[in-house]
């Protein structure tokens, strides 16, 4: 399971708009068209950039749930992958800097030109690596063996957790105990952005580690009653 397809259409829709706006003025045979469509279409890129760059600052935020899902022939909660602030971001991003390229490979000589297609090719591989992510993405789950990262590409057994010196917080007391891919630090929501919050995800997790008792039935919609009304109440 990946990126939403909405996020997809989000991050290519605004490269595409504008690279095919640019398109046809250029092929249309009357460049004297291409200042107006400039004027027009760099102020919403910078003001879309402006507000992209507002909501990647409130990446913390979400929702104090799970979904209610399947790991392995058991039921499970799983937090799934959110890329939505960053393609918001990326996408006009993008659009600005194609709108800025064609600009300058209009001009004549050879540096403005040349650095022109270096910011084509640079914003083309930007694009693809943000993409490639996006395509290997997945949730990560809570089941009643441990914690599935990205999709199941590594698994941490809850033996392998330990609390942490402050309250609500835990770290990786035996890293040999994990499974799949080798994780440096595990910090859930960081390499692959999730839609939950952050605090009710490592506040979940802690609860776990320190109530063994209660994983067996996650992944039921009672379990989830109790976490979030148990959380609730700790916050309160």
């Amino acid at each position: 399971m990946g990126a939403r397809s909405a996020d997809y259409a989000v991050l290519l829709a605004p490269p595409t708009v504008v690279g095919a706006a640019c398109g046809a003025v250029l092929l249309s045979g009357e460049p004297e068209v291409f200042l107006p469509l400039m004027l027009v279409l760099q102020p919403l890129t910078v003001l879309g950039i402006v507000v992209g760059l507002v909501q990647l600052t409130r990446s913390t935020r979400g929702p104090s749930t799970f979904q209610l899902t399947v790991y392995r022939g058991r039921p499970a909660f799983a937090a799934l992958p959110a890329f939505r602030r960053q393609c918001v971001f990326n996408g006009l991003l993008s659009a600005a800097l194609l709108l800025m390229a064609v600009n300058g490979l209009r001009v004549t000589g050879r540096i403005v030109p040349t650095m022109a297609a270096v910011i084509m090719i640079l914003n083309g591989c930007t694009l693809f690596l943000l993409l490639f992510r996006m395509v290997r993405s997945g949730p990560l789950l809570l089941t009643e063996l441990g914690i599935a990262v990205n999709g199941g590409r590594s698994f941490v057994p809850w033996a392998a957790l330990e609390p942490g010196h402050e309250h609500a917080l835990w770290s990786v007391a035996h890293p040999s105990l994990i499974e799949g891919r080798r994780i440096r630090r595990f910090q859930p929501g960081q390499d692959v952005p999730l839609d939950v919050s952050l605090w009710f995800l490592f506040r979940a997790i802690h609860a776990y580690v320190q109530q063994p008792h209660h994983r067996a039935a996650i992944g039921t919609p009672q379990e989830l009653e109790r976490l979030r009304g148990t959380l609730t109440r700790q916050t309160t």
